[in-house]
């Protein structure tokens, strides 16, 4: 329900359930079951003729709700092992759509599970190196690095780069991008300032967040970053070489699965959270960001598990389901 389309957004008021055992449970109950009667309502005045449920608890509640009802259901797993609402709801959903050959495998064989991939902005498939070059003001007789944490930041990575540093600084044939997050940008910018020197010969930058991503993957030879549901989708559609280093505390380590899934194809190299430090960082990407025959076969590699039309596949599912 979207304000364009007529419809004010509306809301429920479920929250996440922690799965160790704790006063948490005692108030997800009661916000549960609230949360039920307000699907109830929204389904009620709303009238739907299909429900998609993307995943998360919040999911939950309203596609739960409207199997109940009889109204058709759409759950739709990003990631390579899906969460518990998805679980859960791929016993009762009309249709579940996955992002990775494999994660059928968690849900009932009666249902009818479509691999679509998982929807990405429209700008990542299009942009050009060219543009990104551009757009950063980057050599393209240079090699690209782009380092980034996810929307928030990383600051484990931040930090491994913080004690790369040194290793990098001489580099003249690499220049690198690199995303801190809001969060961790000002007392980060502090510390590179004072790490730098007048004759260092790499090209660097760093920027708090970026709205035009699409450019820095278009000018990236190599991204080190961590194995995010979008990230993953995003960098296997432009079919980026990757050094993943997954989220230690993602839920039932699903980052580490997706991270785990490029790295079995060869689109990607895998340094866990915990081995991660400036030594390993400057290891890892020196030894793939000059061999050019190691990132053809990479890239290629990520180009063949990439869904780049996973946004039209969704939707075209969606409308046959909804009978448009």
């Amino acid at each position: 329900m979207v304000p364009e389309a007529g419809y004010p957004l509306d809301t429920i008021s479920v929250k996440g359930f922690k799965r160790e055992l704790s006063f948490d449970v005692l108030r997800f109950i009661p916000l549960l079951i609230l949360s039920i009667f307000e699907s109830l309502r929204i389904l009620r005045d709303f009238k739907p003729s299909l429900v998609v449920g993307m995943g998360g608890y919040v999911s939950f509640p309203l596609v739960g709700m409207a199997a109940v009802l009889g109204t058709p259901t759409v759950i739709h797993e990003q990631n390579a092992y899906p969460g518990l609402a998805n679980r859960l709801l791929g016993r009762v959903a009309k249709v579940i759509a996955i992002s990775y050959p494999g994660t059928e495998d968690y849900f009932s064989s009666r249902r009818r599970v479509i691999l679509t991939g998982n929807p990405i902005r429209r700008g990542v498939r299009t942009s050009h190196r060219e543009d990104g070059l551009r757009a950063f003001g980057l050599d393209s007789s240079r090699r690209t690095l782009l380092i980034f944490g996810g929307s928030r930041g990383a600051r484990r990575i931040n930090r491994a780069f913080l004690e790369a540093y040194d290793f990098f600084r001489d580099a003249d044939d690499l220049q690198i991008i690199h995303i801190t997050g809001e969060g961790e940008f000002d007392m980060f910018s502090k510390t590179m300032n004072a790490l730098r020197h007048t004759d260092d010969r790499v090209v660097y930058q760093c920027h708090p967040y970026l709205t035009a991503i699409d450019l820095a993957y278009a000018a990236a030879d190599l991204v080190l970053c961590r194995a995010g549901a979008t990230t993953i989708a995003e960098i296997t559609a432009k079919g980026i070489p990757a050094v993943l280093v997954p989220y230690p505390f993602s839920t039932v380590a699903h980052q580490e699965k997706n991270a785990r899934y490029l790295e079995n194809h060869g689109a990607a190299r895998v340094v866990l959270d915990g081995d991660l430090n400036g030594r390993s960082m400057h290891e890892t990407v020196s030894t793939l960001i000059h061999d050019d025959e190691v990132l053809r076969r990479m890239r290629e590699s990520s180009l063949s598990l990439g869904r780049p039309k996973a946004a039209e596949e969704l939707a075209s599912l969606v409308e046959e389901l909804a009978g448009h």
